[in-house]
């Protein structure tokens, strides 16, 4: 079927780490299943990087929707870096 993704800006100040939440990030399909809604990273962000909140430093490719509804993946800024911006697919 088909699937509504809607998403905002998160704004993380540089070296600080911010939640990737539903009010991020939500994909909709009209089913109750959001474990089954995953999410692959095939262009990661350039200053930073999307990992497990329990996992930190350690990259991650993929995750589910319920990961997002969980509160447990993040986007680390790279301390080194300063950037108005970063994006990632």
């Amino acid at each position: 079927g088909d699937i509504a993704v809607f998403i905002k800006p998160l704004t993380v100040p540089k070296g600080n780490q911010g939640y990737i939440t539903t009010d991020v990030l939500l994909a909709l399909d009209g089913t109750d299943k959001p474990e089954e809604l995953l999410y692959v990273i095939t262009s990661p962000p350039q200053y930073g990087q999307i990992e497990y909140v329990r996992y930190p430093g350690i990259p991650i490719t993929s995750f589910s929707q319920m990961d997002v509804a969980r509160q447990i993946v993040c986007y680390v800024h790279n301390k080194k870096v300063v950037a108005p911006e970063d994006t990632f697919r």
